[in-house]
């Protein structure tokens, strides 16, 4: 059985690092895959296991019937091309549409669920094979897009990383945040959250809406110990510089970053929204808010903090609920229902 998974560029976002992980996966179990990247450059590119075999097509433009001719062909050459995001599957199932192809396309889906049906997994282009990374979405496949459920499967996320060994810094008022900057992150919250109790606050993310981005400055002033840093892809080293790391996004399918905490024994604050999140709130709730008053989460952290015993429940629980051989061997299940 060989495998392709796709995507249009390797980003620094969640969906990216799913896509690094589960090849670098696949590759260690010795499964023939490839990667077709529709773009070349993204910053997580230099991530992507040397054993896997890459495929570029170097689109420039989308309409172009040779470009999606050689995308064909590149599938051809595999039993089941694995789609990440809706837009990647999209263009691929088009090319299957028109050259007849006879692999197996898979939608893997990281986009929240809508009330609509997207024009792009309508008709034709409805998915025969879906997954779904919560179970809201496996849901939403069944019962809104009409895709039969035998065809629809549940792949939770993990993060394939090493269990830190360095305790975390726990006498230092420093938060680290995860996220590119984008109104939809909710950052704003994060910087007024920091500012109202005196913590220092780094946030790692690639600057996706300038605008926001100016907005954050003027609300961080010029004194606020607040940092918004770019170009960073491996979190690993740093995270026992921080005492907490906090996560504020309103909506989230995750979101990736809180399993990464657990692995670095990090403790965290998120809102609780997404997969792991409620994975994570069955065993540790306390680490979950379910509003956006500030009184509330200043209030909640010192809680958090003394709670001395909570990196290491944290690995622990990482290395019991999101192992990465388990999370491969449920995909490597799914390829075979898939390939059956």
């Amino acid at each position: 059985m060989k495998v392709l998974h796709t995507i249009d560029r390797l980003e620094t976002g969640g969906a990216e690092r799913v896509f690094i992980n589960i090849t670098a996966l696949l590759a260690g179990r010795d499964i023939s895959t490839g990667v077709l990247l529709f773009v070349q450059g993204g910053p997580l590119e230099k991530e992507l296991d040397t054993r896997l075999q890459l495929h570029v097509l170097h689109r420039s433009n989308k309409f172009s019937p040779v470009t999606l001719y050689r995308a064909h062909k590149i599938c051809c050459g595999y039993d089941i091309v694995h789609a990440h995001l809706r837009h990647v599957y999209a263009y691929l199932r088009l090319a299957q549409l028109l050259f007849n192809g006879r692999y197996k396309l898979i939608l893997h889906d990281h986009a929240a669920v809508t009330t609509d049906v997207p024009v792009r997994l309508k008709g034709l282009f409805r998915p025969r094979y879906y997954i779904g990374v919560n179970k809201e979405q496996t849901e939403w496949a069944a019962n809104l897009i009409g895709i039969d459920r035998k065809n629809i499967f549940l792949l939770e996320n993990t993060v394939a990383v090493k269990i830190n060994e360095t305790p975390v810094q726990r006498d230092t008022k420093k938060a680290i945040m995860i996220a590119n900057i984008r109104r939809v992150k909710n950052i704003g919250f994060a910087i007024d959250l920091c500012k109202r109790m005196g913590w220092e606050l780094d946030i790692y993310g690639n600057i996706i809406e300038p605008d926001y981005y100016e907005e954050l400055i003027a609300l961080a002033g010029n004194d606020s110990g607040c940092r918004i840093i770019s170009g960073v892809t491996e979190f690993t080293g740093i995270y026992s510089r921080y005492s907490l790391a906090i996560h504020c996004s309103p909506k989230e399918t995750g979101p990736l970053v809180l399993i990464e905490y657990l692995a670095a024994g990090l403790p965290f604050i998120a809102f609780k929204t997404g997969s792991a999140a409620g994975a994570i709130a069955k065993y540790i709730p306390q680490l979950f808010m379910n509003d956006f008053v500030i009184g509330n989460w200043a209030r909640r952290i010192p809680e958090i903090l003394n709670d001395t015993g909570l990196p290491a429940k944290m690995q622990v629980l990482y290395k019991e609920n999101f192992n990465p051989d388990n999370y491969i061997g449920k995909c490597l299940e799914i390829y075979r229902n898939v390939h059956s």
